[in-house]
């Protein structure tokens, strides 16, 4: 008599839980990359010592944003940023008054960076314009011997040069007699004024001048 062929059952394998295949080192290096992440976020504080987005600076660095920026614009706030070394000492013969991300007025550039603190933009310091200046952009201008230019990218771009405000001298032949017809015409002069496009010259209650134009920035 021959006996019935035996039939092997398999009995299907216990399905795990989505993830546990995954040893526990590859979970910590995931909770680990989380961590990353949200340090490099837009909640990442940007102003705390050291941080500089995603780069740590050293003790004798500081961060260095676009002026006016103070790490909250790009496509991650924060997420941006150069490491540069402080500056020991600072020429201060020719100030120029500079707001600073801390909303602090430094007396120019150097003693903010000296300071540790990126320059920031006329927002950060409202109000707080010294006695006989006046704001431009980033910037405090004399209001005796400078005033402020204000020079747009005239290019219809995605991409578009930021807008430049700076201080400048006013010109010798509009010292005797300063006048927003003379300041005109010597922003137009080739290499002086640094104008292309026609001027628009304003002046405030405070006797400030201030020179818009279009012009080459790249």
């Amino acid at each position: 008599m021959s006996l019935p062929t035996t039939t092997e059952v398999r009995r299907p394998a216990p399905r795990r839980a989505p993830g546990a295949r995954y040893g526990a080192a590859a979970i910590a290096s995931a909770v680990a990359a989380a961590v990353l992440l949200a340090a490099c976020g837009p909640d990442a504080p940007s102003g705390e010592p050291g941080s500089c987005g995603s780069a740590t600076c050293g003790p004798a660095q500081y961060c260095v944003y676009p002026p006016g920026d103070c790490g909250e614009g790009g496509v991650v706030p924060g997420n941006y940023g150069v490491c540069q070394q402080r500056p020991t000492s600072c020429d201060t013969a020719t100030p120029t008054q500079v707001c600073a991300c801390d909303g602090r007025v430094y007396p120019n550039a150097c003693e903010a960076a000296r300071a540790g603190v990126s320059i920031g933009g006329g927002e950060e310091c409202a109000g707080a314009a010294p006695p006989g200046t006046s704001a431009c952009g980033s910037y405090f201008c004399s209001a005796t011997d400078a005033y402020c230019q204000i020079v747009e990218d005239p290019h219809d771009e995605i991409f578009k040069m930021p807008t430049r405000r700076t201080c400048k001298a006013i010109p010798s032949s509009c010292q005797a007699e300063p006048s927003c017809d003379c300041m005109t015409a010597a922003s137009l002069v080739p290499g002086k004024g640094g104008c292309t496009g026609a001027p628009d010259c304003t002046r405030d209650a405070t006797g400030s001048f201030a020179v818009q134009c279009t012009g080459d920035l790249y």
